[in-house]
């Protein structure tokens, strides 16, 4: 019996672990007797951009080639990249007949999604000194006015200032977490706070009000 036919119900388990682990998570069903076309199943190959007839990788080379199957059944939650720089965590189970290796199940989890949250959860962490979050090396004591408007203003100020990179620097993706941030606190509730926020991060007023838009429409 073949390879493919002795994989061939394997095939229902890769599409189930697709459903189960949804559009974020390429699944992908291995050949090893073929290493050059492996893939013989595939779901969600646009997240890499693989497809049916690809080679194996060269990490799934390395462990083929090292055996790795004869004391594992499975190697789980490594880095997973791909060349435009995407990444992955990814998982690998040996698919074995009586101590043969058949086979490989892949699952490889996108993290861009998660990768972009952390960050501006991180960001938003900073920008307010949440306890264990603020940067030790801070060269400067946070002192907020007593009214609204000056509030806004100082808070504005100071959230700038802990990014740690000057107005001139951010990418136009940091300074719309930052207003993103500064939304979340109500300050744009307050006169003049666009015209601070615009003069802060070195943008015009048009383009916070572009940026709140934005992030009010998701």
């Amino acid at each position: 019996m073949s390879n493919q036919s002795k994989l061939s119900p394997y095939l229902p388990i890769a599409a189930f672990l697709s459903a189960v682990c949804g559009d974020s998570y390429e699944v992908i069903l291995h050949d090893v007797s073929e290493p050059e076309s492996s893939v013989l199943a595939i779901f969600n190959g646009h997240l890499s951009g693989r497809k049916v007839g690809d080679p194996m990788t060269e990490l799934a080379r390395s462990l083929v080639r090292e055996k790795v199957y004869l004391e594992r059944d499975f190697v789980s939650n490594y880095e997973g990249r791909t060349r435009n720089g995407k990444q992955f965590v990814s998982s690998t189970y040996f698919i074995k007949e009586e101590g043969e290796l058949l086979g490989l199940i892949c699952v490889n989890h996108d993290i861009s999604d998660l990768t972009a949250l952390s960050s501006h959860l991180q960001n938003l962490l900073t920008a307010f000194s949440v306890p264990g979050q603020r940067p030790a090396q801070a060269p400067y004591t946070e002192e907020l006015d007593d009214s609204i408007p000056g509030l806004s203003s100082t808070l504005i100020h100071n959230t700038v200032l802990r990014q740690g990179v000057p107005a001139g620097r951010m990418t136009a993706q940091e300074k719309e977490a930052l207003i993103e941030a500064l939304d979340r606190q109500g300050v744009f509730s307050t006169k003049g706070s666009v015209g601070q926020a615009a003069r802060e991060l070195d943008i015009s007023e048009p383009t916070v009000y572009r940026y709140l838009r934005r992030i009010r429409n998701r």
